[in-house]
């Protein structure tokens, strides 16, 4: 018997994450769902030089792009008194398949560099602003999983945010 890293035919790590991907797609045929995500437009965005907060047309995003994803847990916050009132923020996490994530466009390479913390995530009817995206796991060097973790924008912190300005005026459209 032989290590599986050494064969090279039918039962190889290649061919086993292959599969396991084709398994993850059809789990997420089935049981999965979906998130829209927004990628930041560094390029054309325009900042203020000393307050590094947008000016002009505001921040600017890509087009959405419709990302499937395994598993969304999306938890309601509960409510905080806090000097100014009672303040909430609901958080989000979705597992992903890294080869749906690369699949439908976004690169690896904004995983690593932290190109993420400016994205936004539309889900459940609300913005969410991304604080991370981690592999969560390897099999012989190929990625497999790619967990989000983002957190809800108010109203008020969308301001800036010219293409999420329907939110921040305390309208959420309905999709």
């Amino acid at each position: 018997m032989g290590r599986l890293d050494w064969k090279r035919g039918r039962m190889n790590a290649d061919n086993e994450t292959d599969r396991m991907y084709k398994a993850m797609r059809g789990w997420r045929d089935v049981s999965g769902d979906w998130l829209d995500y927004y990628h930041f437009n560094e390029a054309a965005t325009i900042t203020d030089p000393i307050y590094d907060e947008a000016i002009g047309e505001g921040r600017v995003y890509f087009p959405p792009v419709r990302l499937p994803v395994l598993h969304v847990i999306h938890i309601q916050g509960e409510n905080e008194n806090t000097d100014t009132g009672f303040y909430y923020n609901d958080t989000l996490s979705a597992t992903i398949a890294f080869d749906q994530f690369t699949g439908v466009g976004m690169d690896y390479a904004e995983i690593e560099t932290g190109d993420y913390l400016n994205d936004r995530v539309y889900y459940n009817q609300k913005i969410f602003r991304v604080l991370q995206l981690s592999l969560e796991g390897k099999i012989q060097q190929r990625n497999v999983i790619v967990a989000l973790y983002a957190t809800q924008m108010k109203p008020d912190e969308l301001v800036d945010d010219q293409l999420f300005n329907q939110w921040s005026q305390g309208n959420q459209p309905y999709r």
